[in-house]
């Protein structure tokens, strides 16, 4: 994260951030927050309205599905080197 981010997350999860996101790295708003998802799962942190989605939970309890979906974002992370400069008040791409 602090390679795309900067040295402080700078990431807010607004329209921008996602537009960027998408822009130089391929991941959409969707992909993100099924990425925070997981994370809360693996943390047994997930709230109880997510545990109740059937849908989500069929996921992250599919072990193959969760380790395509992981390597997936880790290629589209891999796959660019821009940094977000938000901090200036700018985007760019390194």
């Amino acid at each position: 994260m602090e390679r795309v981010w900067g040295g402080v997350c700078n990431f807010h999860g607004d329209n921008g951030d996602y537009q960027w996101l998408q822009e130089n790295y391929g991941i959409s708003e969707e992909d993100d927050v099924r990425w925070q998802l997981f994370l809360e799962y693996d943390a047994d942190d997930l709230s109880e309205e997510d545990r109740e989605d059937e849908e989500l939970m069929a996921f992250l309890e599919d072990a193959d599905a969760v380790e395509q979906f992981s390597q997936s974002m880790l290629a589209r992370y891999r796959s660019s080197s821009a940094v977000s400069l938000k901090v200036t008040g700018t985007k760019k791409t390194a």
